[in-house]
């Protein structure tokens, strides 16, 4: 491996690590991140949230019982399984140091991780997603006898369970048999809709889906859903299945709903993801991507180049830095800021060798330049008022900036430079590579402030 290149552990865990105590009295000490990971085949974060006894925290117990289980009988050197936790607690294993607050936001974010929720992740050596939701494999075989739980593929999941037609399925599909297996849908692509009559948002959501279901089918015939129920009771389910036209587990079949939903890590509900036609994620977002395009004209919202500055992608900001085109609203100006910004980040991508089409939580670790770049088109927007605001931009338009909130910092293009496709990515290399004017974030708005 290249001494130089950015291995994945230190980007994800940072470059030391603390080393848990036994006892109370004992300190953690510090050690490199590189000589704890690099010989492990498993590497779990474990996200533990309750400063409780540990013989009371039974997640917390039968996962220190398996850890000197799985590692009692190493070989060559190789431990089966290292766990890194958030905070330092007196465990066998290792955590993340305490100056690493921004990092610690940063995984928790990644992993979509519910405060209070104790979850544990698990990677493979490569820093590949074995799972997001193995606390749950945990409870069910604490002695480890299928760890470390890979996942099965949703075909296999899905083998032999017969599904069952919503109430309004057969007047949108006519001569279908009444026995549908997942095999037997056609080609094309699927979601998986995690939801429960129980839940507000989901039963506002519901009608919106049904709409675009019916509205994507006329374009997509062979489009299909299958309903993941998270209802109390088969009543409720029952209920809730008779305006749907699509797919549902039956509700008897829990085992198989909680297999789904551990399997794409479902973190709340109303949630619909998207699968392609080899069953591979395409997004796990599809209410988003539907409330921000209503018409459903960019279907089935594979990941682009180019986005629109919305709330979901100005989040990421805090994570990774971004070149952010602010331009009027008019579908004209949109037009041209994406015909400027597209070869940029096209050529930035396949620098980078970046697969749009690779599971989220794993393709940003490929990167080898730890700065992943967003392109973002900011419209006059509550969205991008917001953004300028917070980093003290002139109010005009057009304006090229490069925006990297992580180092508290952004360059502007200079002023007078025309607009063009070579300017663009003149900009965005020298912003790679540091050659632009850096303005400091907290100093920037300080004296705006001040102005003001």
């Amino acid at each position: 491996m290249d001494p130089n290149k950015h291995k994945w552990y230190e980007k994800l865990l940072g470059k030391q690590l603390l080393k848990c105590a036994n006892s109370e009295t004992a300190d953690f000490p510090t050690c490199a991140t590189t000589d704890i990971v690099e010989n492990c085949k498993v590497i779990g974060i474990y996200f533990s949230f309750a400063n409780i006894n540990l013989n009371s925290d039974d997640l917390t117990s039968k996962l220190r019982n398996l850890y000197d289980k799985l590692n009692g009988d190493c070989q060559n050197g190789w431990r089966k399984v290292e766990i890194v936790q958030r905070v330092p607690t007196w465990t066998p294993w290792y955590a993340l140091h305490f100056d690493e607050i921004e990092l610690k936001a940063r995984l928790s974010r990644r992993y979509r991780i519910k405060s209070g929720v104790p979850t544990l992740v698990l990677l493979d050596k490569d820093g590949a997603t074995i799972s997001i939701s193995a606390q749950d494999k945990l409870l069910e075989d604490p002695h480890g006898l299928n760890f470390p739980w890979r996942p099965r593929p949703v075909d296999q999941v899905l083998k032999d369970i017969v599904l069952l037609p919503g109430g309004t399925y057969f007047k949108e599909h006519s001569g279908s048999s009444q026995d549908i297996q997942y095999k037997d849908i056609p080609d094309g692509i699927k979601g998986f809709y995690f939801s429960a009559n129980w839940c507000p948002p989901c039963r506002a959501f519901t009608p919106q889906l049904v709409d675009m279901y019916k509205q994507i089918r006329k374009k997509e015939p062979n489009f299909e859903i299958i309903f993941v129920s998270s209802d109390r009771s088969a009543e409720s389910f029952t209920t809730y299945m008779e305006y749907m036209p699509w797919l549902a587990i039956p509700f008897q079949q829990s085992a198989v709903r909680a297999e789904l939903a551990q399997l794409y890590g479902i973190r709340g509900i109303p949630t619909l993801l998207l699968l392609d036609n080899n069953g591979h994620v395409i997004t796990m977002d599809a209410r988003t991507e539907l409330a921000e395009d209503p018409l459903a004209q960019n279907f089935p919202w594979k990941p682009r180049a180019v986005n629109i500055l919305t709330e979901r992608f100005a989040a990421k900001l805090q994570d990774f830095p971004a070149i952010v085109l602010f331009v009027d609203g008019e579908e004209t100006e949109l037009h041209f800021a994406e015909s400027v910004l597209a070869p940029a980040a096209d050529a930035y991508y396949k620098k980078h060798n970046i697969n749009f089409n690779a599971i989220h939580e794993d393709f940003l670790l490929n990167v080898e330049n730890e700065n992943y770049l967003q392109f973002l088109v900011g419209l006059d927007s509550e969205t991008s008022d917001i953004l300028r605001d917070l980093i003290g931009l002139d109010d005009v338009v057009p304006l090229l900036v490069g925006i990297d909130i992580p180092n508290r910092r952004f360059a502007v293009m200079e002023y007078g430079i025309e607009l063009s496709i070579d300017t663009c990515s003149n900009f965005v290399e020298k912003f790679q590579n540091g050659d632009v004017e850096f303005i400091d974030i907290n100093e920037r708005t300080s004296n705006v402030n001040e102005e003001n």
